[in-house]
């Protein structure tokens, strides 16, 4: 009988308790159905925006030095504003897609993505956050802006 791996059995773990939390909050329509709603519009309130993280994002994603570039299933957001997609390394790798969409990450670009993940991410990632409401998006922008290196 073989020992269980404990990273593998890690990520397994971090990407049901993703799928769970992506489930209990499904987006509205499947991606591409329906037009989405620009958060360029909104100001957003970097307050909300952490408590919106926190209780969305944060399973995957870290945002301090402390928390590494690799150790979490998706990258580490500390310093995206500005950064190039797909260069972050994280526990299950750099995206492949994202790399070749090829942006560097700003409001609109990260409106864009939080809308709808999987219209890029396509067969990278199962389970990607949605946040469908214009209004939690700007507050995520704004409270990721706050992320400095």
């Amino acid at each position: 009988m073989s020992a269980i791996r404990p990273i593998p059995l890690f990520a397994l773990t971090a990407l049901l308790t993703t799928l769970a939390a992506c489930v209990s909050n499904p987006p509205s329509a499947p991606p591409g159905d329906n037009p989405v709603a620009s958060a360029g519009d909104t100001k957003g309130d970097p307050v909300n925006g952490k408590a919106v993280f926190m209780s969305n994002c944060k399973t995957c994603h870290g945002v301090t030095a402390a928390e590494g570039s690799s150790g979490m299933v998706g990258p580490n957001l500390l310093g995206v504003v500005g950064r190039k997609a797909g260069t972050v390394k994280s526990l299950l790798g750099p995206s492949e897609n994202l790399k070749k969409h090829g942006v560097i990450w700003d409001a609109e670009t990260l409106d864009v993505f939080l809308a709808n993940p999987l219209a890029i991410l396509a067969a990278d990632s199962a389970m990607a956050g949605v946040l469908p409401d214009p209004k939690k998006r700007a507050d995520v922008i704004a409270y990721l802006s706050t992320l400095k290196e």
